[in-house]
Parts: structure tokens; sequence; C-alpha cells
């Protein structure tokens, strides 16, 4: 079956081509792309394959065109699904918003970037590439991307969207008590 590609809420391009959910397996690295309602099924699996605790980032855009980083360290999994259940569907239709999980224990990470593409590393890839291709999304060795059909005439752009009165950026005050900060990095 040839999916149709869906959008986020907050990715718009004109056309899409021929982009379809893929991804390739290269040493350590997981790199694809995904539809949307697959973003939550993604981390959801990577989550599943990864040993505790875990941690999830949230990277969020500022004025001057650069991204601040926000850490919630050493969760259990079913913080990091009850993070999920919350804030899902606002992480994954969120044009702006880049977003990930990890394991602190063994610094494998997943990685929710723009224009629906997602890099994962892990020290046993197959594992997660098997949980990729139960939700149906094929290994390919090159795929197509969102990236790679903007021109000219087929502009994209990335917004922030609100659900329910909520926007990403209210993310991190929402997890303040639970321990989220902003990283220090320079």
């Amino acid at each position: 079956m040839d999916e149709i590609f869906v959008l986020c809420q907050g990715v718009s391009l004109r056309r899409t081509g021929k982009v379809r959910s893929a991804f390739s397996v290269q040493g350590e690295d997981v790199k694809g792309i995904l539809s949307a309602p697959l973003i939550l099924p993604a981390a959801r699996a990577f989550i599943k394959v990864v040993k505790e605790p875990v941690f999830f980032f949230l990277e969020l855009p500022d004025q001057q065109d650069s991204y601040r980083t926000y850490y919630l360290d050493n969760c259990t999994k079913p913080v990091a699904e009850a993070i999920i259940k919350r804030f899902g569907e606002l992480l994954a239709s969120d044009g702006t918003a880049r977003f990930g999980f990890g394991s602190n224990a063994t610094e494998e990470e997943i990685y929710f970037e723009d224009y629906q593409e997602f890099s994962a590393y892990l020290k046993d890839p197959h594992s997660f590439a098997k949980e990729l291709e139960d939700l149906g999304v094929k290994e390919k060795g090159d795929f197509e991307t969102l990236w790679k059909q903007l021109s000219d005439d087929n502009v994209g752009s990335l917004s922030t969207v609100e659900i329910e009165g909520e926007t990403v950026f209210d993310i991190p005050g929402a997890l303040e008590q639970a321990g989220m900060y902003l990283s220090q990095e320079e």
C-alpha cells in the first residue's frame, strides 16, 4: 500500500511530491521521515527499546533565530509515556519545536527535527528498525524528504500551533516542578 504523506499541522508545503515515511540504518544511526500520524508511535517505539532512566528534551526557537534546549532527566518509561500522553499531540503537530527522548544510561537518543525528519542513535539500531517496520515504515537506502521538495514554486513554512489554549512554549513551565530545566550550553 502506498501511503499518503500527512503533514503536521504546523508544517506547510504546497506539494509533498513522492515523500513517504521511510528510514535508513547507517551503522548506529537511524535517519528517516515520518508522516504526522507516525511521529508519536515512533517515539513510543524508541522508548520501548532503550534502557531507563530516560530523558526528554525540547528545543524552542527564540527571537535570535536560534534554539533554547530544555531537559527533563532521569525519568521512568511510564513518566516518558505520560509526557507523550499529555503533550504528544502538541509536540507532533508543531512545526517550530524540535524534541526527543534518550537514555541517561546509554546515551542513545531520538531527535524529531524540522519538516518531520528524525535521527536516532542506538547501540543496536535493528531493534528500533523492527519497531518502525511494524508501524509500516519502510527501510530504504535513499528516500525523499520535504527539504528536497522545497523550491521557489514550492515554498514551505514551519509555524507554532495552539491546541486547547496551549503551545509548545507552555511545556517547560508545565514540567518545571517535575524538574525540567533550561540547558546552559553556550
